[in-house]
């Protein structure tokens, strides 16, 4: 299954304008039985390509995992590679893909541990 979505941010400066698009695929919520697992981009990455010029990618995710029967919820923070390998694995034993992420997850919802 293939989604192409396009989120655009403005610059918070009114003299600076500028538009961020983001073309990816992979950027969703796995739902079973049991659990619901959110994954939202944690970092937007700029990286210069020869051919399409400027191309922004995601290389770590935010992972939420909801469990459906107490309403508990687990965060996490997993790599592109981890979050490929897992959506695969959750969708062959049967999950099924029931929405998309494009935006960060709120802050106020995930506040990492700074030391």
């Amino acid at each position: 299954m293939t989604v192409h979505v396009v989120s655009t941010h403005v610059a918070q400066d009114a003299k600076t304008v500028y538009i961020k698009r983001v073309k990816e695929t992979h950027l969703m919520q796995i739902t079973n039985s049991a659990v619901i697992v959110d994954f939202y981009p944690e970092a937007f990455i700029a990286e210069a390509c020869a051919v399409k010029g400027m191309v922004v990618t995601i290389k770590r995710f935010n992972k939420r995992v909801t469990f459906r029967a107490t309403g508990q919820k687990s965060y996490s923070t997993v790599t592109f590679l981890d979050a490929k390998h897992e959506w695969a694995s959750r969708i062959a034993k049967g999950a099924e893909v029931t929405d998309y992420h494009t935006d960060k997850m709120p802050r106020e919802e995930y506040m990492p541990c700074a030391c």
